[in-house]
């Protein structure tokens, strides 16, 4: 049956009977802890994913987009953690050293760089994927955010280097998280 108090109830454990959840409060109901309680049941506020599956193809030293995806965060306390993975690199048979820059931008702001360190040694072809960024920001804003994941190919000698190579090299994917201060 239910149990009806007035006034506070200590406990050290709270566990639902075997099979069950333990719900606290009912629909349009508040749950507040007192003041200098820490809450580490919501850190993470939101999860937002893009991708990108679209073969990219350049000959030229310029950068280029791979991959973007939005947030807004809630908070300007707030933590975005970024994971992202750029698929299917492929070089060209031009040059001896080709090499990938992979940056992170804020909207138009870098705020990371591989430092190229995706290449290949001579000129045979060869093809990777999997390549990872993980990244901790705090842009102290509320405002919509863009991030992406930018390519810059150094050492091309002219020939045709790819992202996201065909349709079997996967999506580059980015994943952003807020997490609550």
């Amino acid at each position: 049956g239910d149990i009806s108090v007035m006034g506070t109830i200590f406990v050290d454990n709270l566990e639902p009977q075997s099979g069950t959840s333990l719900t606290l409060g009912a629909s349009g109901d508040t749950l507040q802890a007192a003041s200098g309680v820490t809450n580490n049941l919501s850190k993470v506020a939101q999860i937002v994913q893009g991708q990108n599956a679209t073969a990219i193809g350049t000959t030229s030293t310029s950068d280029f987009d791979i991959v973007t995806a939005s947030i807004t965060p809630t908070a300007t306390s707030s933590s975005i953690i970024i994971i992202g993975n750029v698929m299917g690199i492929e070089n060209g048979t031009g040059s001896v050293n080709t090499r990938l820059d992979l940056k992170l931008k804020r909207d138009d702001t870098q705020i990371m760089s591989s430092g190229a360190n995706w290449w290949s040694y001579d000129t045979t072809v060869r093809r990777s994927g999997g390549f990872a960024i993980n990244f901790k920001d705090d842009p102290s804003s509320t405002s919509s955010i863009t991030y992406k994941i930018v390519g810059g190919w150094l050492d091309l000698g002219g020939q045709t280097c790819d992202v996201n190579k065909d349709g079997n090299s996967g999506s580059s994917t980015i994943t952003l998280l807020e997490v609550l201060a």
